[in-house]
Formats: C-alpha cells, sequence, structure tokens
C-alpha cells in the first residue's frame, strides 16, 4: 500500500472512530457536565452586539450560503472539476448523512435559551458538518492547486477558522452542544477526504483507461 493511501485511510478512519466514541459517549450521558460548562463559558460575555454577530456568523453556515458556494464552483469552468464536482459530491452525501444520523441518534436540542429556530435533532449538528466539509474541500483545493504562497497560506487559514466559528456560534445560540458540533465536524472532514480520495481515484482510472 503506497504511503499517501495510507495515510488518506487513516484521514478518513480517525475520524470515524473517534465520532462512534463520541456518540456513545453522548448516549451513556457522560458528556452533559462537560456540555453545560461549554456553553456556560461560551455565554459567558454575552451581549447584544455580540449576540448580532454571532447571528451573522452563524447564517453564513446556512444551506443557502453552502449551496451558492458549490453552484459557483461547478459552474466556474478552471474550478468545475477540480474542486466543483467533488464539492458537489461531498455537500450531498454530507447532508444526507446529518439528516440520517440526527434520526437514528433523535438527540433533542438543549433546553436552554436558544436564539435562533430549529426545529430538527441536534447531533450531529449539521451546521458544523456541511461547513467542515465545505471548507476542508476548499483547503485542498488551496494546498493542491494554489501556486502563491500567500494566497494559499489565507485560504488554508480561513477554512480552519470558518468551520470552528460557526460551529461554536451553534453553542452560543443555544441550539447544540458542543458534542453535537464536535461529532459534524469530525463527520464532515471525513466524508469529505473519503470523497476526494474516491473521485480522484476515479480520475485516475479513466486517464490511464484512455492512455491504453
Amino acid at each position: 500500500m503506497k504511503k499517501f493511501d495510507l495515510k488518506k485511510i487513516l484521514l478518513i478512519v480517525i475520524p470515524i472512530i473517534l465520532f462512534a466514541f463520541l456518540a456513545l459517549y453522548i448516549q451513556a450521558g457522560y458528556s452533559i457536565r462537560f456540555e453545560n460548562w461549554v456553553y456556560a463559558e461560551a455565554v459567558e460575555h454575552m451581549n447584544a452586539f455580540l449576540t448580532n454577530i454571532i447571528r451573522i456568523i452563524t447564517h453564513l453556515g446556512d444551506p443557502i450560503i453552502v449551496t451558492s458556494i458549490t453552484i459557483l464552483l461547478v459552474i466556474i469552468p478552471k474550478t468545475r472539476k477540480k474542486v466543483g464536482y467533488p464539492m458537489a459530491a461531498a455537500v450531498i452525501v454530507s447532508e444526507a448523512l446529518n439528516l440520517i444520523l440526527k434520526e437514528i441518534f433523535a438527540r433533542e436540542r438543549p433546553n436552554i435559551l436558544q436564539l435562533v429556530n430549529e426545529t430538527t435533532y441536534s447531533f450531529p449538528s449539521g451546521h458544523a458538518m456541511i461547513n467542515t466539509t465545505v471548507y476542508t474541500m476548499l483547503g485542498i483545493f488551496a494546498i493542491k492547486y494554489i501556486r502563491s504562497k500567500k494566497i494559499k497560506i489565507s485560504v488554508i487559514i480561513m477554512c480552519i477558522i470558518m468551520p470552528l466559528i460557526i460551529s461554536f456560534s451553534r453553542v452560543y445560540l443555544g441550539v447544540h452542544y458542543a458534542g453535537d458540533v464536535l461529532g459534524g465536524m469530525l463527520l464532515g472532514f471525513a466524508v469529505t477526504v473519503f470523497i476526494y480520495a474516491l473521485l480522484k481515484k476515479e480520475e485516475k482510472l479513466l486517464q490511464a483507461k484512455n492512455i491504453s
């Protein structure tokens, strides 16, 4: 097995294993004390101005934004095959998997002050999962295809920060536990690496077939 194949496998398997342990931990009720502490820390300095900023941040991770980014990358010829199609596939898989897992775990939303309205189950967080998917794919794109070092570093930093602050916003707004967003981020990352690796493998097989 080639070294880079092993790396990809580990980048997929390790987050899934961590998600499984986290899910068991949550289902057993062991996480709630830690999650309540995280929420208390998150809202310690809550005020109207900060809440408005956090609302804006959380809306940056809404489905309409994610869909718009994905469609834009598919429409632009230069990004269509490299990142647009992989992004679209990863977002669709992440969204479908998230909906299925929410129904399986059926975790209720936190029974606290909820500053935005949500009606689905809580675990794993859809915002955290889908946005981790989007920004992980953009990060892969930056690493592989952006030549300018400054631009590459800037994009990578953005791709790290955005899912983190969007995930934090869900806890601050009272619609998710910390475990929900952590689980969403783990799965979002794993799904993206899997989809990207799968599509790149298919692309190489097609190239080899055309050459032969």
